[in-house]
């Protein structure tokens, strides 16, 4: 579905997508909801796409920092130190890294490969940009819509699977311009799959 999507928009590329859906029951629908958009109802299906986290966000308590400070030579003086305790930046050569081959045999351990930091760099981007986010689906919402649109369950669940993952590639329906946009990708996906356009008014 990601492929089709952004093959649509001229954004495809090689990358798998991974994503995770959960399916509810309506009173937890209800509640993220209610959490997370401040709408105190259930919705068919909620999107929380991935955001990955900035590491630089986060300070360790006083009392950690300076533990650290005495345990890790070169920590203090706002220097970092790596798990060696060895300082890194411009005090060491920080270019390469260390990755843990497999463990051989007691007599005769592999040696580790080298790996650069900016290998390091680009597979944790590439392990970012896999990982869409979080569809949270509450079956009966969508099996009462169904009933109520002449649809079949496999259908409208398809689109609902549809509609989510386009809102965890960044697509919105706020604006008219955007929404006639995701709708026609939910078209072409949707159409891909056998399944007729969501958005007729017989389909309604």
């Amino acid at each position: 579905m990601a492929d089709d999507a952004l093959q649509s928009d001229g954004e495809a590329d090689d990358t798998p997508y991974e994503l995770t859906v959960r399916l509810v029951e309506e009173e937890e629908s209800r509640g993220l909801n209610r959490d997370y958009r401040g709408k105190d109802s259930s919705t068919n299906v909620l999107s929380f796409p991935h955001e990955p986290l900035d590491l630089d966000d986060f300070a360790l308590p006083a009392e950690l920092a300076e533990r650290f400070a005495e345990e890790a030579p070169g920590f203090d003086d706002g220097e970092d130190a790596g798990l060696d305790g060895q300082p890194q930046g411009d005090a060491a050569d920080d270019d390469v890294m260390l990755e843990s081959g497999g463990v051989g045999d007691a007599e005769a351990p592999q040696t580790p490969e080298l790996m650069t930091a900016e290998d390091e760099a680009a597979d944790e981007a590439d392990d970012a940009s896999r990982f869409l986010g979080d569809l949270v689906i509450s079956v009966h919402v969508v099996a009462r819509e169904a009933a109520a649109q002449g649809k079949s369950l496999e259908d409208h669940f398809a689109h609902m699977l549809v509609h989510g993952t386009l809102h965890l590639l960044g697509y919105d329906h706020i604006e008219d311009d955007d929404a006639e946009h995701m709708e026609a990708l939910e078209r072409d996906v949707l159409a891909g799959l056998g399944i007729a356009d969501p958005y007729r008014e017989e389909n309604q």
